[in-house]
């Protein structure tokens, strides 16, 4: 298949889809109130900028050193095998992309996860009509937003993200004009209701080359009666030629946007490296009003662990949650230990920084809290990895706990 290059977008039109973009970061939840555009869209983006550009300061002020498939390491001391060394994680780049209609109402939902950073990951699309603790995501959304879903996915799949996506079908149609027309088959008729009441088919079923605005509005399309699952199917191909067709653009910044925040790094890493898109096994159940839900059943729940720890290697907590904080040091001096302590701890707290404890030799795993509110946090961790919780007072740590693994620590 050949893509016939589009028109760079001009400076402006970068502009324009810059600030319309919706990134939501975590922590950043709260609407912005009514305003004027420039303070709406631009200011925020400046914020976001700085930032960025703080980050980037405070890490070439540390001098990063180390790279891995998991996240970025950034050192504080020289030498990564001596004693004393720590180094702060940056975890696995995960963001979750809320697709909305023309009326705010959630139509989709994908979790991305960049785990060969730039050169590819997964991603896994979740219909809906999952329900979770009596309301499906779509309702969840409608009554607490963005955030009421985030914390869901994130409870599902046990990992947070670093960004979250609003994405309505006006904004995403001109993304995917990026690189129209998109080809695409479609096995069933999607028909519309017309204004004497009767149905008229939109699109028929077999070949298009679809524009981004049909593109989008095909994103979002449901037939009356129609099960989500088939929705997710149609989704599910629109991002894989939709990323097929970015990999073969002869400028990939024109067709994924040169954002270094956003959805744009995923896209050009997918685009161009190993990249795995699924969509998530859930299965129906009818209501007592002949409606189906989606949920998992034993099998779904063991496929959503087992991809969960091959998307994220150092995950981040999931919003709400009350994972600690931890530092994670190598008190026996055998980097083969210390890579086992680290996959196996991954899941039980939120890694910020690893190391080396400032001796080696240490026959005694433990687990030190710094503050008295996380003694039991620091107790339970403890339980959980056959290790001693102590008290070390240090308020203004950075982290909940320290852990520094004894040669009495065993891989489970």
């Amino acid at each position: 298949m050949t893509t016939t290059d589009p028109a760079p977008p001009t400076e402006a039109t970068l502009t324009e889809w810059g600030d319309r973009r919706g990134v939501r970061r975590r922590r950043r939840r709260r609407p912005a109130p009514a305003a004027n555009r420039l303070w709406r869209f631009v200011f925020p983006l400046l914020l976001v900028g700085l930032a960025v550009v703080a980050v980037d300061l405070w890490r070439e002020g540390t001098k990063a050193v180390l790279d891995s498939t998991d996240g970025t390491l950034v050192e504080i001391e020289s030498d990564p095998n001596a004693p004393g060394f720590e180094a702060f994680v940056s975890p696995t780049p995960t963001m979750l992309v809320l697709h909305t209609d023309g009326a705010d109402q959630l139509v989709g939902v994908t979790v991305l996860a960049r785990t060969l950073l730039d050169n590819g990951g997964q991603a896994v699309l979740v219909s809906v009509d999952l329900a979770v603790d009596g309301a499906t995501l779509a309702e969840q959304y409608a009554a607490g937003g963005a955030d009421a879903v985030e914390q869901t996915v994130g409870q599902l799949f046990a990992f947070g993200f670093r960004e979250t996506l609003t994405l309505p079908t006006r904004d995403f149609a001109p993304l995917l004009g990026l690189v129209e027309p998109l080809p695409f088959v479609l096995l069933d008729d999607l028909v519309v209701t017309n204004d004497e009441g009767a149905g008229e088919v939109w699109l028929a079923a077999g070949r298009h080359d679809l524009d981004g605005g049909d593109a989008a509005e095909l994103y979002s399309f449901r037939n009356v009666g129609e099960a989500d699952v088939n929705r997710n199917e149609r989704q599910l191909d629109l991002w894989t030629v939709w990323l097929q067709a970015i990999s073969q653009a002869d400028d990939l910044d024109a067709a994924a946007l040169p954002f270094d925040d956003g959805l744009s790094p995923y896209l050009r890493a997918f685009a161009v490296g190993q990249r795995d898109l699924q969509v998530a096994p859930a299965v129906p159940t009818l209501l007592a009003d002949g409606t189906a839900v989606y949920t998992f059943d034993d099998a779904g729940e063991e496929w959503l662990a087992d991809l969960s720890e091959r998307m994220t290697p150092l995950p981040i907590a999931p919003l709400g949650s009350d994972q600690p904080t931890v530092r994670l040091l190598d008190g026996v001096g055998d980097r083969r230990i210390a890579q086992a302590a680290l996959d196996s701890m991954a899941r039980l707290a939120e890694i910020t920084i690893v190391g080396n404890a400032v001796e080696f030799g240490v026959t005694q795993t433990t687990v030190s809290y710094h503050d008295q509110a996380a003694a039991e946090a620091a107790q339970t961790l403890a339980n959980r990895i056959g290790a001693t919780a102590v008290f070390d007072p240090r308020p203004e740590d950075p982290v909940d706990l320290t852990v520094v693994i004894g040669t009495d620590w065993e891989a489970p």
